[in-house]
């Protein structure tokens, strides 16, 4: 899994409770690297499970939850890292139907040897359905983009979500 992400993930947990709670966080999830974290390495996506899980049991939020908070911060900074990309869109469902088709191939160039999740969208009668489908247990996080990219454009329409039990692919419909 890209850097980035635990960066940003540590980012959060500084920002959202203390830079001593992260510390707390990454001591007590043990990782074999201490959380030495740069954007560009690439890492187990368990260590970011393990950090998520810690958190967790620290704040007493379930996992879950963390995973969506954290996706829509997440949603910010990428507005704020990748701007060249995010201002491409005019609406929330203009990007959400390009993640696929665009964005993560972006994310390819940026990052040749990322493996992105697998996203495609279909607009029909006045609904958007994304399916998200990976090879990590990530979909809460990706509710948590969904969710940011609506609240940064203003779309109040309705959002629900059918997760795997195994948080691996999940079904997003946007009506309204």
């Amino acid at each position: 899994m890209k850097g980035i992400i635990f960066t940003e993930l540590v980012r959060f947990m500084e920002k959202v409770q203390s830079p001593e709670f992260a510390d707390q966080v990454i001591s007590g999830a043990a990782l074999p690297n201490d959380g030495a974290f740069t954007s560009i390495g690439n890492y187990p996506s368990e260590y970011a499970l393990a950090m998520v899980g810690q958190a967790s049991e620290q704040s007493g939020i379930e996992a879950t939850e963390l995973c969506r908070l954290f996706g829509k911060y997440l949603y910010d900074r990428f507005n704020i890292l990748y701007p060249h990309i995010m201002e491409s869109y005019n609406s929330a469902e203009a990007l959400l139907t390009h993640v696929g088709s665009h964005i993560h191939t972006e994310v390819c160039v940026l990052y040749p040897d990322a493996r992105p999740p697998q996203v495609t969208a279909d607009v029909r009668d006045g609904q958007t359905v994304i399916h998200y489908h990976s090879h990590r247990p990530m979909a809460a996080i990706a509710h948590g983009l969904v969710q940011g990219c609506m609240d940064h454009y203003g779309d109040q329409r309705s959002l629900e979500w059918e997760c795997a039990v195994d948080g691996k692919s999940a079904i997003f419909t946007i009506k309204g």
